[in-house]
């Protein structure tokens, strides 16, 4: 991507988000200003090597990004698809917590997968001949702060997803198997959003790894509906794995907004995230 479409990007971004502020949102006071986090990741968008950067809470050895290569997801689907599902986790959770009052956090949801992967992947995108949706993007980041409504907020959401559906069809081959590719894929998504949980353990007061968890979860029960009959007829044991841990995590993470208590056990999880792994890295 070229320098002005980068700054364009988060020129859109920022200045809307400086005009409408967060009385737009209507979120309780004490919240963290979005246009600050927006600019920090401005900054980090703008300074950090080549690759994608890994978000506010999201980094270290549990509970991250992990570095999603873009130079490998130009040659290797899983690589490639991840790095779709990953910006979908969040903007599922963002729109759900959005309508269950949380707007602050759902909007900031929108932001974050354009700096943390769409900047470094339409290059991708556009070696595949994929159909870009950094436009898209936007327009469903800045929505909130610009005073549209409730349903029109939804539609951009929508209009977000429906693009990355479009771009997955334009994923790069390699040796594996289809079964293979989304077994891979689904352990990922299933292993995020374990982590995401293990760091809500070790920080009880801590609100964005929940939220983080919940669109990880989400997105791999939505990708497991699409594509879990495809492993179940390569390996219909990994299958019945798979979603039991999708299960175990929509136990852990059953809405948008963190319970007072949270229910999920996070040796238990890690536990499904691990056979998972082994089983999808078996499957060719």
């Amino acid at each position: 991507m070229g320098i002005k479409r980068r700054t364009r990007i988060w020129t859109s971004v920022g200045t809307a988000a400086l005009l409408g502020g967060i009385a737009g949102c209507s979120e309780p006071a004490g919240t963290p200003a979005i246009a600050d986090t927006q600019n920090e990741a401005v900054s980090s968008s703008q300074t950090s090597a080549p690759g994608f950067s890994e978000g506010e809470g999201e980094s270290g050895s549990s509970g991250g990004e992990f570095g999603i290569d873009p130079v490998e997801a130009g040659t290797n689907p899983v690589v490639y698809l991840i790095a779709l599902e990953v910006m979908r986790a969040h903007y599922l959770a963002g729109i759900d917590a959005f309508e269950a009052g949380e707007r602050a956090a759902g909007a900031e949801m929108f932001a974050h997968p354009i700096s943390e992967i769409y900047l470094d992947f339409e290059p991708v995108l556009e070696s595949r001949g994929a159909p870009l949706f950094g436009d898209a993007m936007i327009a469903a980041s800045v929505a909130p702060f610009n005073g549209e409504s409730d349903e029109a907020i939804a539609e951009h959401v929508a209009n977000v997803l429906t693009a990355i559906d479009a771009a997955s069809a334009f994923m790069p081959d390699n040796q594996l198997s289809p079964a293979g590719i989304h077994a891979r894929v689904l352990a990922d998504l299933i292993e995020r959003s374990a982590l995401q949980y293990e760091v809500l353990e070790t920080n009880p007061d801590a609100h964005e790894p929940y939220l983080d968890g919940y669109g990880f979860s989400e997105a791999a029960r939505r990708y497991a509906g699409g594509h879990l009959d495809v492993i179940a007829a390569s390996d219909p044991d990994l299958s019945l794995h798979l979603g039991q841990a999708i299960a175990a995590l929509a136990i852990a993470f059953p809405t948008a907004t963190r319970p007072d208590v949270l229910t999920g056990e996070s040796p238990a999880l890690l536990a499904l995230a691990e056979g998972a792994r082994t089983g999808a890295d078996a499957l060719r």
